[in-house]
């Protein structure tokens, strides 16, 4: 990896709905990968908080308290890796107690705030299946951008997670999906950050997969530079221990091109800024 320092700080273990692997499995492979800052981030949907029906009744009440519980423990099992203790918090708004309590007594290196769906909707992934009309689509982006900016006022989150998530599921057949009709409800967004001081994630789960339409996400990080945006987490939103830190050089190749020349990683949830160097071929 031509990096001379590498994070990945958007993680999923087996605490996670969708996680495939235990958190032992994750961390051993971020020590191995050499990795300077390594956050996990477990799932905690607060819309669902006291119970899933998707997903077979769990609670991420439970959820929460076991990743916790395990975060402590391989912090203490892997004393060579900078493991950060993380959270992604979903939906905060739709419960906005369940957002509290997942947050209690719980020093988290790095909270994460996702959208995965609106108010009373199913998640993105499955209304992708629907085939929705040009106004119904753009009555959801609208939606969707909307209840960013509410979640941006609430303002307890460090990192805007996967902000283009929609568009992995609702872009139309053979069309490369692009955020270019809703320019002034980013550029709301990409202020409002600035302004706060918050984060915005470059999520790079789908960036070298080849079996779907690429995501916008230059167009994204490069509009974001422009308005004076300089926060920028990087997160592989790895599932498995395979894809670990997955993309995240072709990332900072990105984000250098744009002109970016450091990275954010969040430490006791204050925002460290780390530089973005390149080690030459014949030096790797």
């Amino acid at each position: 990896m031509p990096y001379k320092i590498l994070a990945d700080c958007h993680s999923h273990s087996n605490c996670s709905f969708d996680g495939e692997a235990p958190m032992e499995a994750m961390c051993a492979r971020a020590e191995a990968l050499g990795l300077a800052y390594y956050a996990l981030t477990d799932h905690c949907e607060c819309d669902q908080y006291d119970g899933s029906p998707e997903f077979g009744g769990r609670k991420y009440y439970d959820v929460v308290r076991r990743a916790w519980r395990e975060l402590e423990e391989n912090r203490k099992r892997f004393p060579n890796l900078r493991l950060l203790k993380g959270i992604e918090l979903g939906q905060p708004l739709q419960n906005l107690p369940a957002a509290r309590d997942a947050l209690s007594g719980r020093d988290y290196d790095v909270v994460i705030g996702s959208l995965h769906n609106i108010a009373g909707m199913r998640d993105f992934y499955h209304l992708g299946e629907a085939g929705f009309s040009e106004e119904a689509l753009d009555r959801i982006f609208e939606a969707y951008f909307n209840e960013i900016c509410e979640m941006l006022e609430w303002g307890a989150f460090d990192t805007l997670a996967h902000l283009t998530y929609p568009l992995r599921y609702l872009c139309k057949p053979g069309e490369r999906p692009s955020f270019a009709r809703y320019g002034a409800q980013l550029d709301r967004i990409f202020k409002k950050l600035i302004e706060d001081d918050k984060a915005l994630e470059f999520n790079t789960s789908r960036l070298l997969r080849t079996d779907v339409p690429v995501l916008p996400d230059r167009e994204v990080f490069s509009r974001y530079h422009a308005l004076g945006g300089r926060r920028i987490t990087l997160g592989a939103d790895a599932h498995c221990p395979g894809n670990v830190a997955k993309g995240i050089p072709e990332a900072l190749d990105i984000l250098r091109e744009i002109g970016y020349t450091e990275y954010t990683v969040f430490v006791g949830r204050r925002p460290q800024q780390i530089p973005i160097e390149y080690i030459p071929a014949e030096r790797v």
